[in-house]
């Protein structure tokens, strides 16, 4: 795109932004009401998917199994304690079948409603930025279902183990609800989700200026206070679930302060290459570069 193209594109007024707003807010919901209606036609199957975690067959107490039977240690051949699930309400199981496609069709709607914003925004977005802005937009779904995964698969069956086990009194029985187990299956899993996404968030805010490798090294303390907290209002209220998400947070924490250690050296590289009485300006990674070069050469 050259940048007479750019220049020559139409300010659109604010009522114009409105209009395309809402015809962006039609087109979602429209999606979104189609795969609400597909998922409940098929809600069973999401059922068995949010409850497998209850199920000792689950693939992740199968590979833990598998694991102790290898290192000979049955501290590691965990399954979670029988129970079953009671309805407590009339319209219950009803309920139970809508909440499972509402989840289903939010998980399977983000990459869309990720690329309408993406389609708002792009006009006013630089066309050397265009590229960057791209790759979030499609980094983001990814990093968030790899979370998701990590937390059902990993977290969850932890979890559930440790929380059907535990009993303050021997007479008192669990009497666990379908919509308690769902809630913190999803609970759980959406925690990882959201954490996977802090190494995006840092790499954004330092591509920005607005932390850097050294401030983040100097806070760690501070940081894991954060994230511990952090990890107590996303996660189901209980302890162990916190800790089991506080771990992968740290972590990605620690995979942030790489990343901006990496966006530092590309800043201090670029400030040694301008000279001194040139102002300063913001610094440019490798794909922005790139970008504004194809700009200057379609010129």
């Amino acid at each position: 795109m050259s940048t007479q193209n750019v220049n020559d594109e139409k300010e659109m007024t604010f009522g114009e932004h409105l209009e395309e707003l809402r015809k962006i807010l039609m087109r979602v919901v429209i999606v979104f009401v189609i795969l609400f209606i597909v998922m409940f036609a098929v809600s069973n199957i999401w059922l068995k998917i949010l409850m497998g975690p209850q199920n000792a067959n689950f693939p992740t107490y199968q590979f833990l199994a598998w694991m102790g039977d290898v290192l000979g240690s049955e501290a590691l051949k965990i399954s979670p304690d029988n129970f079953e699930l009671i309805n407590t309400r009339m319209a219950g199981q009803f309920l139970l079948d809508m909440k499972c496609a509402f989840i289903g069709s939010l998980i399977v709607a983000l990459p869309y409603l990720l690329f309408e914003l993406w389609l708002f925004v792009k006009p006013a977005i630089p066309p050397h930025l265009r590229r960057k802005c791209m790759r979030y937009t499609i980094e983001t779904p990814v990093w968030f279902m790899g979370g998701l995964l990590f937390g059902y698969f990993v977290i969850v069956p932890l979890t559930i183990n440790f929380l059907t086990h535990y009993s303050v009194d021997a007479p008192i029985a669990n009497m666990i609800t379908p919509d308690s187990l769902i809630s913190t299956v999803m609970g759980v899993a959406m925690a990882g989700g959201i954490t996977f996404l802090l190494p995006m968030f840092i790499r954004l805010i330092a591509t920005m200026g607005l932390i850097t490798a050294d401030t983040m090294r100097n806070y760690r303390r501070h940081a894991a206070v954060a994230l511990l907290i952090f990890a107590a209002i996303i996660t189901p209220p209980d302890v162990f679930s916190q800790v089991l998400i506080f771990i992968p947070c740290y972590f990605m924490y620690e995979l942030g302060i790489r990343i901006a250690a990496r966006i530092d050296a590309q800043r201090a590289k670029a400030m040694a290459n301008v000279p001194a009485t040139t102002p300063a300006v913001a610094v440019e990674d490798d794909d922005e570069v790139e970008d504004r070069e194809t700009v200057r050469y379609d010129d």
